[in-house]
């Protein structure tokens, strides 16, 4: 047997595993979905209620947000609707960062719920929107944040391993 250079033959080669460094190790855990779920609803939810709520609560002006509630009747649609849009822009932090992301998952399921209820009611198209965010947040609160996220950052410093040597 020909032995390289360097090497002895008591040592094993061991083999590489596949995906176990580099861009892969995103696509093995929940945090393309997280992230993903969470910039869209950023986006297209959390901003626009936030500027609205914004403008509904200093600048006095009306917000489609509480029309909508008052036509679903909704008790108090003038303080639920600001509301709302904390919790939206909240959970939709939390989710891209991948911190305490159990918890505002958990909080993401009523609120998806109640949106689903409430855009039944006002006859929405958004109806289908709630009922994905509702499957995101149950399958974010089984599974976690995954491994690139703050959660994994913060639970890896209390777990008591030591650090990894840098050859």
């Amino acid at each position: 047997m020909l032995i390289p250079a360097g090497e002895s033959s008591s040592k094993k080669k061991q083999k590489p595993a596949i995906a176990d460094e580099g861009i892969a190790t995103l696509f093995k855990s929940a945090a393309v979905l997280r992230i993903g779920a969470g910039a869209v609803m950023a986006w297209f939810h959390a901003w626009p209620g936030l500027v609205g709520g914004y403008k509904f609560l200093w600048k006095e002006q009306p917000w489609d947000c509480v029309a909508a509630l008052d036509a679903a009747h909704v008790p108090f649609p003038h303080l639920v609707a600001p509301l709302a849009a904390i919790v939206v822009a909240s959970v939709a932090l939390s989710w891209m960062l991948g911190f305490v992301t159990r918890l505002f998952s958990l909080a993401a399921i009523p609120a998806a719920i109640v949106g689903f209820v409430v855009a039944q009611r006002a006859g929405s198209l958004l109806a289908e929107t709630c009922a994905l965010y509702f499957f995101i947040a149950v399958t974010l609160l089984l599974f976690g944040s995954g491994s690139i996220s703050l959660d994994w950052f913060f639970s890896r410093g209390q777990s008591g391993k030591a650090p990894p040597k840098i050859r």
